[in-house]
Formats: structure tokens, sequence, C-alpha cells
């Protein structure tokens, strides 16, 4: 059987880079998005998507703060039979970042604003549910 990395959301902003670097190492993508025959509102598009699929970037749409998106993740992630990988925000660092321009702000330091890039760190999870010790101690 052949096995492919499903990137969801594939021909967005990220998806689309993402799936750019896969296949520039030899990798099998298979793209999923609106547009190609994947819907998070229609679980019958789902099975064709995980077939033949070993790994999974997961970009869901709106996001996934949205009100029943982590039930719908879950009940992806049971039928794809694949661990998800999940882009860790860095919380602590936006927090920090954020307090330091609010108080360079007020001191009158900085008018302008300024551009923070912060690097992503992937997390391979089994799960949906809230992350174990060792995912939080990263």
């Amino acid at each position: 059987m052949n096995t492919h990395t499903l990137v969801l959301g594939g021909t967005g902003k990220t998806g689309r880079r993402i799936v750019e670097r896969l296949r520039a190492l030899d990798v099998a993508v298979r793209v999923g998005s609106r547009s190609l025959p994947f819907d998070w509102n229609d679980r019958s598009t789902w099975a064709s998507m995980v077939d033949g699929v070993n790994a999974a970037y997961v970009s869901y749409y709106p996001d996934l703060a949205v009100p029943g998106a982590a039930e719908t993740v879950g009940a992806f992630a049971r039928l794809a039979h694949v661990d998800l990988t999940t882009v860790s925000q860095e919380a602590g660092a936006q927090a920090v970042h954020a307090v330091e321009a609010a108080v360079e702000r007020l001191d009158g330091v900085r008018a302008a604003p300024r551009e923070v890039v912060l690097s992503p760190r992937l997390v391979v999870r089994g799960t949906t549910g809230p992350p174990g010790q060792a995912e939080r101690d990263g």
C-alpha cells in the first residue's frame, strides 16, 4: 500500500508551503482543502482523505477556537489512525513580547509597531485532549 502525508488546508497560506517542502523531499503528499474533496462539515469526505495516510498536518477552518472544533478534529483523528502534529504557539513567549511592547509604548520609548517572529515547535500528539506533562514541559 502506498503511504502519503495528508496536508489539510494544503492550498492555504501555510499548507501550500508545507506541501511544497514535503514534495521537495520526495514525500508523497495528499492535499485536502475546501476546493478539493475535503470539508470539515461533511464527514463523508473524510474517509477518502485518510485511506493510506501515515501522517497528517491538520489545519482546521475557520479556527480551532470555534466551539465544537476540538470534537470535530477528535472525530477525524479517531478515523485517521495517525498521530496528530500540532504547532505549539509558545504562549509564554508571546506574552513576554506583548508586555515588553506595551511597556515601551507606555514609557514613550517606541511609538511605531514592531514585528516579532517566534519559531514554532511541532508537537506530535496521539490525542486532541489536553497535553500531558511531557508536552507541557517541552
